[in-house]
């Protein structure tokens, strides 16, 4: 999915049209708070960042973007064209600039080259506050400290990472961890309780909790609330 950020309406609408009509999914947002949800989602391909925004700086929206591990590339356009600003993108993290006014072919090539490359590479880690899952790898880091978990764990709680602090029902969760297997649902309690005791020594600002008859979410000393809205980079 390409993550398009722009407050100009008219830009914006264009370059969501355009793309779509080449072929790509693109989801459009206005305001710099809400980068940080949609990335934590991990569907994110590639980002077309504005700098100047109404509510916010592109600039530094991409140093937290890299600052938390994502590694999706970036593409600055905007209107700040001097070569100065050109290399405050690349100092911050973009990996290509496009001045506006700009010639709409070359801003879908630009974006190819772009989705290419972030086919090659692998994916980011899910990241929730001060967590980081790598589901591939089996890796979880706690404020940048390794923790060792069992494999089922590390699944549950890349799930929960993805859901951003809503919750997830256990019949999603059973599926998505254990896929066509027969288990019975007392499976996901035996490893969710083995979770949290790992947890309780190792990471006590990370909360497995249960919203009863419902299902399972996630909250961490950086995040409270349930929908993530607390949610930081």
């Amino acid at each position: 999915m390409i993550l398009l950020v722009e407050d100009d309406v008219t830009i914006g609408r264009s370059v969501a049209q355009g793309l779509g009509a080449a072929g790509f999914a693109v989801r459009w947002l206005r305001q710099a708070a809400e980068v940080a949800g949609v990335v934590a989602a991990g569907d994110v391909d590639v980002v077309i960042l504005d700098v100047g925004l109404p509510d916010g700086d592109g600039m530094a929206i991409c140093r937290a973007l890299r600052a938390a591990g994502h590694g999706m590339p970036v593409l600055m356009l905007t209107a700040r064209a001097s070569l100065d600003d050109r290399l405050d993108g690349f100092e911050a993290g973009a990996d290509d600039y496009l001045p506006k006014p700009f010639a709409f072919a070359e801003l879908v090539a630009r974006v190819r080259v772009l989705a290419r490359r972030a086919a090659e590479r692998r994916p980011d880690p899910l990241v929730f506050g001060g967590l980081s899952v790598d589901p591939l790898a089996g890796v979880v880091h706690w404020h940048g400290d390794a923790l060792a978990l069992e494999p089922k764990g590390v699944a549950v709680l890349a799930q929960l990472v993805r859901a951003r602090g809503e919750v997830v029902p256990r019949a999603r969760l059973i599926d998505a961890v254990w896929g066509a297997a027969e288990i019975t649902d007392n499976a996901l309690d035996v490893v969710v309780s083995a979770l949290r005791r790992r947890l309780a020594g190792v990471a006590p600002g990370l909360q497995v909790r249960t919203a009863r008859g419902v299902g399972l979410w996630i909250e961490t000393d950086m995040v409270s609330t349930r929908d993530g809205s607390g949610y930081k980079l």
